[in-house]
């Protein structure tokens, strides 16, 4: 392996580190909410109030992102998330105002948004093309790691350190993070800065918008992955109540979660052993396929066995895709366009994913499931079943069927079918 190999792996390890530790804290916090106060709501607006700043400052994050060392933004990223973090317990524990703590999360949210677009906008000046697909799978591997292993050490540690000492080792890992990133040799810019002039920032601004409407085939697969994660969030969290209603056994829907979490991981390690795609598009088009498939089989089976394979392969082709499509963001767009290019996604994902959170809950608890129990349509009752979880069975299928929906309306798109071929490949700057 390469001195340059070595440092993208360090680089990435380090991240998985903080991801852990931001995680660990998520999970106490989460914890101590619901023994504090007994109610859920607070943290759902937390979460809300994370996904904030990239949607309605995402454009000026991205400017950052291209006049900054990429470096330089990663550390204030990781430096404002520690005094966030910080200011956080601080006023859960003295029992300041909602409103304070939710401004504190908004904060921190920005500085997340900043690490995290300038982390994505960076791995393509450290590798090469054909090394791109290995990368960003690595990078996958990160987000089932961190949510196997937080929860894990949370439910430990919460009962003997208590939010506090949780909270100081996430503050101690995010510490480790930076001074390792520190002295990490990462490249410098490879591209001329950014000049904004007075007057034209929204146009800097709007530059990643403009260049996605001039290359439809792309804007085309954003919107399609704006409206996978529109589908998938918000169902994917009704995962705890279906296998506990479907099972009533607090122990065989852990073992589900165990699978469920499974398939992310052993995707995302298939993705690394894979190492380069040759042909990404017939990748991400095959692996929302069996998806959207699985989506529909878990809404239509109640068998254990059955319901453990099926959401190991839902989640199996999840990282992949997410790999493949980062890989083609950073090789269809110009390296000194890149953080303005992912903050577009971010804000989508932004804009999609609470949304999918506000509009799942309110479907499910105020009509699916009523209607089911209640009986009101019989002429479902033979194929999803009367009891609880009958409605969110349904919803599951809706919900593939909406994904191959949207699968088929972005295929029908020659450009994005040949947009492997069809866009030039700015990797070429990379020397």
């Amino acid at each position: 392996m390469s001195t340059s190999h070595k440092t993208i792996y360090k680089f990435l390890g380090i991240q998985g580190l903080s991801l852990i530790g931001s995680r660990l804290t998520a999970v106490a916090i989460g914890i101590w909410f619901v023994k504090e106060t007994g109610t859920v709501t607070p943290l759902l607006l937390i979460s809300l109030c994370n996904e904030l700043p990239i949607l309605f400052f995402g454009s000026l994050i991205g400017i950052a992102v291209d006049q900054l060392n990429r470096k330089t933004a990663i550390l204030i990223g990781d430096a404002g998330q520690v005094l966030c973090t910080i200011f956080l317990v601080f006023s859960l524990i003295s029992g300041t105002g909602m409103a304070l703590i939710y401004m504190i999360v908004a904060i921190q949210g920005l500085f997340m948004a900043l690490q995290s677009v300038a982390s994505s906008a960076l791995i393509p000046q450290m590798v090469h093309n054909h090394q791109l697909d290995r990368v960003n799978s690595f990078k996958e591997v990160l987000f089932p790691l961190a949510g196997i292993i937080a929860p894990f050490l949370a439910g430990m540690l919460f009962e003997p350190i208590g939010l506090v000492g949780i909270v100081i080792i996430d503050i101690v890992t995010f510490i480790i993070c930076i001074i390792a990133v520190a002295s990490l040799s990462l490249p410098g810019k490879m591209y001329k800065d950014i000049q904004v002039k007075k007057g034209s920032l929204w146009n800097e601004a709007m530059e990643g918008y403009r260049f996605l409407w001039k290359h439809k085939s792309l804007l085309y697969l954003f919107l399609y992955f704006a409206w996978w994660n529109f589908i998938l969030n918000g169902p994917l969290e009704l995962a705890i109540p279906y296998f506990l209603f479907k099972t009533g056994n607090d122990m065989v829907m852990s073992w589900l979660l165990l699978a469920m979490n499974a398939g992310a991981m052993v995707g995302a390690l298939l993705s690394v052993w894979w190492g380069y795609f040759h042909h990404k598009i017939r990748f991400i088009v095959s692996g929302s396929i069996l998806t959207a498939g699985m989506f529909i089989f878990l809404g239509l089976n109640e068998n254990v066995w059955l319901m453990a394979g099926t959401i190991f392969l839902l989640m199996l082709p999840l990282a992949m895709t997410g790999a493949l499509f980062t890989s083609l963001i950073q090789r269809k767009t110009p390296l000194h366009m890149h953080g303005r290019i992912f903050v577009v996604f971010g804000q989508l994902s932004a804009l999609s994913a609470p949304l999918s959170f506000l509009v799942t809950g309110p479907i499910v608890d105020g009509w699916l499931e009523p209607s089911m129990v209640e009986g009101r349509w019989t002429w479902l009752i033979s194929v999803f079943g009367q009891g609880p979880g009958s409605g969110i069975a349904l919803l599951f299928v809706v919900c593939g069927i909406l994904l191959l929906g949207g699968i088929f309306i972005t295929c029908c798109s020659t450009g994005v079918r040949n947009l492997e071929t069809a866009m030039p490949d700015y990797m070429e700057e990379n020397p």
